[in-house]
Formats: structure tokens, C-alpha cells, sequence
């Protein structure tokens, strides 16, 4: 199983190469940041993974990997800015991913596709570049599911996360106040870690092989009971 991923340095990026690794599974990682992965003592199967340098937002810097099976769309940013300052979300997360989809998923050996979207793309909570990045990354995310299905029978489908323990979230995770007012909020009273995220992604992407084409929201019933944004 030859898995690609992108942004794999930390985060949920990290914890799904961890995840394919410990399955044994020959993981390729793609950052802008080094190698966190190979010098790991605790890595299962290190020597199954490979780390390329590159920016998704500039197709140039894109290595030649050949045989991709599973592709997991996960590197993206957030710009706590209005429009315009945070274009670079829409240059990143959406045009950055259609670009690493396009040159990676589809040829014969691609079984499956999955986009780390937000649960912000679906309800627009969220800095207004930000939102729009990943509600764009659905929709495209519906267009390469009719192509992928119709040229090589692979799923495509999409994550729609909600709140998840990575460094990403330090702000809200390390102010009691704000903590708090996301909890009110949050039926299941916690968000999910890494490790569970990266859990969903390997079902998603491997248990699974019928089900495509959908944003499947992953947020502890967060989304279902408020519209507060919090940051």
C-alpha cells in the first residue's frame, strides 16, 4: 500500500503516517517543515517512509512519485485575517490541493482519495477565507469522486473536522476562557486528538470501498448546536 500525504511534520498530517506506518504501509510525506517521522525512536516501521520538501500551493516544487494508491489531502493553513490577507488560505488549501490531486491520484494504481476539510465548510463559522478555502475543497472534492469513479473505480470523500487537538489550535486550546466557551458548546465535552482523526482517515480510505462522493462531519455535534465562533 503506497500512501501519500500531505503535511505530515504534525498535526493530523502526522498522526495519519503514523497510523499507514504502523499498518505497514510505504508512507510518502510531503511539508514545507522537515522530517519529524525518520529520526523517531518511537515510529513503527521507519524505513518505510519518505519525506519530500515541497509547498502544495506551488506545483514546481511537486516531486515526480509514481504508483500513488492512497492520496490524503491534509496540509492546509489558517489565517486569522479578513479578506484580502488571508487569499493565501485560498492559494494553499484549495488551489494547492487541486494541484497535488491532479498530478498524483489520477492513473491506474489510485484506490482512494481523501480531503481534510473542515466542518467550517459547511457552515461557514470561521475566518471568511478560511471557510471558503474548504467549502471549495468540497465541491472539488465532488467533481474528482464522478472522475476518479468513472476512469478507475477509487472512492473520494472528505473529512469535515471540527474542533482537534493539534498545535493549529493552541490559541483556543490555551485560554481558559475561550476553552470554556467552546465546551458549553460541545455535547461530547472534548475535542478529538490526532490519533483519532488520523483513525477516521484510515477507515475512510482503506476499511472503506463503496462509499464516495461524500463530506462526512467528524465534530462531537458541535456544528449542530451553535453558530459561536471562537478564536
Amino acid at each position: 500500500m503506497k500512501v501519500l500525504i500531505t503535511g505530515t511534520s504534525r498535526g493530523i498530517g502526522r498522526a495519519a503516517a503514523l497510523k499507514f506506518l504502523s499498518e505497514g504501509a510505504l508512507v510518502i510525506g510531503l511539508d514545507t517543515q522537515k522530517d519529524t517521522i525518520s529520526g523517531d525512536s518511537k515510529v513503527k516501521n521507519p524505513e518505510n517512509y519518505s519525506h519530500f520538501i515541497a509547498d502544495i500551493s506551488d506545483p514546481l516544487s511537486l516531486p515526480e512519485i509514481s504508483g500513488v494508491e492512497i492520496l490524503i489531502n491534509n496540509a492546509g493553513i489558517q489565517t486569522p485575517a479578513p479578506v484580502p490577507e488571508g487569499e493565501k488560505d485560498i492559494r494553499v488549501n484549495l488551489l494547492g490541493t487541486m494541484s497535488v490531486t491532479e498530478k498524483y491520484a489520477f492513473q491506474p494504481k489510485i484506490k482512494s482519495v481523501l480531503f481534510n476539510a473542515s466542518a467550517s465548510a459547511l457552515s461557514g463559522n470561521e475566518f471568511p477565507a478560511y471557510a471558503a478555502s474548504k467549502a471549495g475543497m468540497v465541491g472539488y472534492m465532488k467533481n474528482c469522486a464522478i472522475r476518479l469513479a468513472n476512469r478507475f473505480q477509487a472512492t473520494c470523500n472528505a473529512l469535515c473536522f471540527g474542533g482537534v487537538l493539534t498545535e493549529l489550535n493552541a490559541p483556543v486550546i490555551n485560554d481558559r476562557n475561550l476553552w470554556q466557551k467552546i465546551m458549553d458548546v460541545t455535547p461530547l465535552k472534548r475535542w478529538a486528538s490526532a490519533k483519532e482523526a488520523a483513525e477516521w482517515i484510515y477507515f475512510l480510505t482503506v476499511t472503506n470501498t463503496f462509499c464516495t462522493g461524500q463530506a462526512i462531519e467528524v465534530s462531537g455535534g458541535e456544528r449542530n448546536c451553535t453558530d459561536l465562533f471562537v478564536w
